[in-house]
């Protein structure tokens, strides 16, 4: 018997229309489930533990006396993968190596922190830092995904969270093995045996016993889908997904069986699932019916395949490759498959997708299971504003703004004029505040400088320079055993109390053998990382200042300002640049006079 795909030509008077009427399909939920939902999520809000354990009796058939009942540990998980077949277990620990690989190339491509300085010395940039908790939601019961728990769990752990929860359902107490063993694998920590929207409300406001997440990730029914929209705001979640699609986009090079079975991949998902072969080539269109027809009667799930390709499969044919790239842009799929013996002159081309699948070899299964890529994927053409569930989605950004007192002169106006503009006065006024003024120095009384010595050294090895000076600030060791091998060279520590802050490296540039002149030199300057912006810095400078004048020397020098706004801050003190250039960095200088 015939599958009665429906035809369609880009060429046909009525395509549009029936382009359209194919793509159809409302994502609302209806009343009934939507009321339900609610129901169940404010009850499991009040209730807590008590609420999870009726639901799961109600719906799943297991009495459990308590949600110890319902909880598995990482010993248990691991202990699945005792319980499954040595070729399982080859099969998940191959898989997840792929899937982290390729996640581990998306952290390094995206999701690290950056900064920079601008020309005035401020700091901007993005903090990138992981969620604390994260809740997986896995279909349970009949069905098994273990490449579910692998997509979301593995990218999870790749981004650094610190704990991955697991809830998966288990229908009449049934833990399917494997499953578990994915959970070990993938680093899940905790586990519980429920499901459905109680599940979902347990994650995002958390009971006695389940803990609280900061997103909810991971596929379910109506009933999941429904309580994710719900507690969307209290928590994260990854995206409301619609029925599986997938499009080959076909130039007629590919055995017709194999594209007929790739469209079965999704067909077999449910019979709301679509699949949509795009080809400008007739007689291949006519291989690929018959190669369904021929195919189907062997596939178990054949009722569901028919009936998701008779409701919303298609065949279309195009006028050509190119207006088959167009088409498929329409419709964003979830799945793309570029069947083609030239697929890389097609991806260019190509700008809406979840996944996109290039040439005859890569199946639409390979990427569900194991190519590496998540199969997480944006479904009902939202792929055209939405992601692959990836890193990114496991972590958060911070702004990074640090003004320099230089940059508060140019930022300071500008803010001020556009709140003025908008009439909010207190705003202009804290930006002009900072116009024209300097921050006191807040350094304890307790600062102190003393020589380094063997006394101290140990403890003024560890000091830290900050990530944005390591251009221009050598580590304290080689600093401390540049100014002991240097004639004329003086090594300083910086103290606040009994704690060590910075050092001062200075230069008597009388003892120059080729420039001797009548000079102090600050030759570095390095303030702890952990102690900057405290005012210690300008206590330093002072001292130097003061020392040079103990010593009778007329002149102060900077060695070596780095080629950055810094100077700013030295210019406060009255140091004016000379024009020397030293190492391809300036040298400023402060007039002190003759006592």
């Amino acid at each position: 018997m015939s599958v009665a795909l429906r035809r369609l030509g880009s060429s046909d008077a009525g395509f549009e229309a029936d382009f359209q009427r194919l793509l159809h399909w409302s994502a609302e939920t209806d009343a009934a489930i939507e009321q339900r939902v609610a129901d169940i999520i404010a009850d499991v809000r009040v209730r807590g533990d008590a609420a999870v354990l009726a639901y799961t009796e109600r719906f799943d058939r297991i009495a459990a006396p308590s949600m110890a009942a319902l909880s598995i540990g990482e010993a248990e998980l691991h202990g699945a993968l005792a319980l499954i077949t040595p070729a399982q277990r080859d099969a998940l620990h191959a898989a997840e190596r792929r899937i982290r690989d390729y996640h581990l190339r998306q952290l390094d491509a995206a999701g690290r922190s950056w900064r920079y300085r601008d020309a005035d010395g401020t700091l901007l940039g993005q903090k990138v830092t992981p969620l604390d908790r994260v809740g997986v939601y896995v279909p349970g019961g009949k069905a098994a995904y273990p490449s579910s728990v692998l997509m979301n769990a593995v990218p999870a752990r790749v981004a650094g969270v610190g704990e991955i929860v697991m809830v998966v359902p288990t229908p009449d107490g049934e833990r399917n093995p494997l499953v578990l063993a994915a959970a070990a694998v993938a680093g899940v920590q905790r586990v519980f045996t429920i499901g459905g929207a109680q599940a979902v409300a347990a994650l995002a406001y958390g009971t006695d016993t389940v803990p609280r997440v900061d997103k909810i990730t991971g596929p379910g029914n109506a009933y999941v889908a429904s309580a994710k929209r719900r507690v969307f705001g209290q928590v994260g979640i990854d995206m409301i997904a619609g029925p599986s699609e997938i499009l080959v986009l076909a130039d007629g090079s590919t055995p017709a069986d194999w594209v007929a079975m790739d469209l079965f991949s999704q067909a077999e998902h449910d019979e709301l699932a679509q699949s949509i072969l795009l080809c400008p080539d007739p007689a291949y269109i006519d291989a690929v019916q018959a190669a369904i027809d021929r195919l189907l009667p062997g596939m178990p799930r054949r009722d569901v395949i028919r009936a998701s390709l008779e409701g919303r499969g298609a065949l279309i044919r195009t006028r050509s490759m190119e207006e088959a790239c167009e088409i498929s842009n329409r419709i964003a799929p979830e799945h793309l498959e570029v069947s083609s013996r030239d697929p890389q002159r097609w991806e260019p081309l190509l700008r809406h997708a979840g996944a996109i699948f290039l040439g005859a070899f890569t199946s639409e299964s390979l990427g569900d299971y194991c190519a590496g890529p998540n199969h997480v994927l944006p479904t009902a053409g939202t792929a055209r504003f939405s992601s692959p569930l990836g890193v990114m989605d496991f972590q958060k950004r911070s702004s990074l703004i640090e003004v320099s007192a230089a940059g508060a002169q140019q930022l300071g106006p500008i803010a001020a004029e556009l709140a003025h503009g908008e009439g909010l006065q207190a705003h202009a006024r804290a930006a002009e505040m900072r116009i024209g003024a300097e921050l006191p120095a807040t350094a304890t009384a307790g600062f102190e400088v003393r020589a380094v010595d063997g006394d101290n050294v140990d403890e003024l090895l560890s000091l830290a320079v900050a990530p944005e000076q390591q251009a221009f600030i050598a580590p304290a060791p080689k600093s401390i055993a540049q100014a002991a091998h240097t004639p004329g060279g003086r090594a300083l520590a910086l103290y606040d109390g009994a704690t060590p802050v910075g050092l001062l490296l200075l230069y008597d540039a009388r003892r120059d053998r080729e420039r001797p002149a009548e000079a102090l030199t600050v030759w570095r300057l390095m303030i702890d990382a952990r102690y900057q912006r405290r005012g210690f810095g300008a206590k330093a400078l002072q001292w130097a200042i003061d020392e040079t004048r103990r010593l009778g020397l007329p002149r102060i020098r900077l060695s070596h300002v780095p080629a950055n706004p810094v100077g700013a801050f030295y210019q406060r003190f009255g140091f004016a640049y000379t024009g020397e250039v030293e190492d391809q960095e300036r040298v400023m200088a402060l007039d002190l006079g003759a006592r």
